[in-house]
């Protein structure tokens, strides 16, 4: 393919330097460096484009709640303050501060791997406690991001989240 466009963009000298060792390694251009990375990037956006489907089957809504999280055969003084960061009917994704005493792993197939969440929604004068199941870990530097499922909500449970959804 005949290039017969010229771009030019300002980068830091550490991007620079990284691009022009990646050139004399690969005997390339830095053009053609930029070019491959580029094309490599939109082969793999085509590609996960067709595989990030949402599956749920209720929409969440985003938030920003403080809640509590714990084991439950913990006390409640012993549970951990998090941040639920989207609800809905059916489930829930939250951030647990690192360094807490909770673990919650990725690979949960038993209800010992279950927690009770404790929160109030907006407009509502009641706490909500679900239990919930971890479905999804994600990990950064200063927190762990949990997506879990609501475990057999009870009636004041399901009709607060459903109230507040709609």
């Amino acid at each position: 393919m005949e290039k017969s466009t010229r771009i030019c963009f300002q980068t830091t000298s550490e991007i620079s330097n990284i691009l022009d060792s990646i050139a004399e390694n690969e005997k390339l251009s830095v053009s053609e460096v930029v070019d491959s990375i580029i094309n490599q990037y939109l082969k793999d956006d085509k590609k996960s484009q067709g595989i990030k489907q949402n599956h749920r089957r209720f929409e969440r809504k985003k938030v920003a709640l403080p809640a509590y999280i714990g084991d439950p055969r913990w006390q409640r003084s012993d549970f951990e303050a998090i941040t639920i960061l989207d609800v809905s009917i059916g489930g829930i994704r939250f951030a647990v501060p690192k360094g807490t005493k909770l673990e919650i792993r990725n690979d949960s197939d038993s209800d010992s791997d279950n927690f009770i969440i404790i929160f109030r929604l907006p407009n509502n004068h009641w706490p909500i406690n679900v239990q919930i199941s971890p479905q999804r870990v994600f990990e950064s530097t200063e927190e762990v991001q949990v997506g879990a499922a609501l475990i057999n909500p009870d009636f004041h449970a399901y009709s607060a989240l459903q109230k507040y959804l709609m």
